[in-house]
């Protein structure tokens, strides 16, 4: 059993000998724990409900389906942090698309473990923050919510106010933080971003799109439940709500 302190990781891999690398190598990590394993995407699907992890490193080429297919399974019903393992390098762009912390191609290497674990260290510390302080009450919550967001751009720090930042899109790869003035190519994930902003402020429509609710000028129904979002300072584009995240929506709004 690993200690409250530890990170609960999952490999999925449908070979035993990668299994048994990786396993090796974040072993080499005393606050990692691998708590399971799978070797296929439904033996995946039953071990994450069982075993909670934090973090799940999912190999991609699998008999069957594929990582990036059971990425988004996952994704639909818990929020464990995902790092692609594979050989196959083609399937990247895709791969941050869906938020990815890491993308790892075998063979593996103690370094390039090292600086991915570095990464998750961080990530989930960041979480850990924004869950202490929306369980804080009155004055306390109020005061420690953040109002200022440090970027880097070029090896200068950025100071944002939060409040004007309209939206956070993934796309191609890439993370950009978007203002009335100014767009912000950051080198943090989505998720990472979202664990360092206000959750009551910010909604996650999709994968690919964190939205400042009170930029919000139109809502529109589209197919299968979902919407599209037009937001104040970028009538242009319509940012998708997914089907998972259309309740969360109408709960905002009261619709």
């Amino acid at each position: 059993m690993s200690a409250p302190n530890n990170i609960r990781a999952m490999i999925v891999d449908d070979e035993e000998p990668a299994r048994s690398e990786l396993r090796f190598l974040l072993e080499q990590h005393p606050d990692i724990c691998v708590v399971c394993e799978a070797g296929s995407f439904q033996e995946a699907v039953v071990t994450i409900r069982h075993c909670q992890p934090h973090l799940i490193f999912l190999d991609i080429e699998m008999p069957g389906t594929n990582g990036i297919a059971l990425a988004e399974k996952i994704q639909e019903n818990f929020e464990p942090l995902i790092v692609f393992a594979t050989a196959h390098d083609e399937f990247a762009l895709k791969a941050f698309e869906l938020d990815a912390v890491d993308y790892l191609l075998k063979p593996f290497s103690a370094k390039r473990i090292a600086q991915c674990i570095a990464k998750v260290r961080n990530l989930l510390a960041a979480r850990k923050q924004v869950q202490v302080n929306v369980a804080l009450k009155g004055e306390d919550a109020a005061g420690l919510k953040r109002q200022k967001l440090a970027v880097d751009q070029g090896g200068k720090t950025c100071v944002l106010d939060v409040k004007d930042i309209i939206a956070v899109r993934s796309f191609e790869g890439h993370v950009c933080i978007v203002t009335a003035e100014k767009v912000y190519q950051v080198s943090m994930t989505l998720q990472e971003l979202q664990s360092r902003l206000d959750e009551e402020q910010f909604f996650r429509s999709h994968r690919g799109f964190l939205v400042n609710i009170s930029y919000v000028r139109e809502i529109i129904p589209w197919f299968s439940g979902t919407y599209n979002l037009i937001l104040q300072g970028l009538p242009d584009l319509e940012i998708p709500v997914s089907r998972q995240q259309a309740p969360k929506l109408k709960k905002i709004f009261s619709l």
